[in-house]
């Protein structure tokens, strides 16, 4: 619960400019770091469209991602985004996605999946707050 927490509270202070470098999360199983931003560098707002990018480093012997996903949600409410977003490669194992829409007001899952050449896929989660 605690570590929730924290998450939630760096990156709100990551998004309302107090910290000068990005959350970077790990996969559930250690293989991948996900460092991730919005790219107008501005604080995520509720119904307003913005563009992330990911970078996806090597923790294990994984090998290098393949591929990559994004999907939010929003657990309390059972419902995700409205729109469907497709990350393009921008490069090496930097992802940009764009025109996420989190159209409502409170806590968000934001999924960040990352599939090794097995096919595997490594998920990081971020949880936060949006106003």
């Amino acid at each position: 619960m605690i570590r929730s927490g924290v998450i939630v509270f760096s990156l709100v202070a990551f998004l309302a400019g107090c910290q000068s470098s990005p959350p970077s999360l790990t996969t559930g199983d250690g293989a991948y770091s996900v460092s991730w931003h919005p790219l107008d560098g501005q604080a995520i707002a509720a119904n307003t469209y913005f563009d992330l990018e990911a970078t996806v480093a090597q923790r294990t012997s994984a090998g290098p991602p393949v591929d990559f996903a994004f999907d939010a949600t929003m657990p309390a409410h059972r419902h995700g985004m409205n729109v469907i977003v497709t990350p393009e490669l921008a490069s090496d194992q930097t992802w940009v996605v764009r025109d996420v829409l989190l159209h409502m007001p409170g806590e968000w899952a934001l999924d960040f999946d990352v599939t090794d050449a097995d096919g595997v896929v490594h998920r990081a989660r971020e949880v936060l707050i949006v106003r």
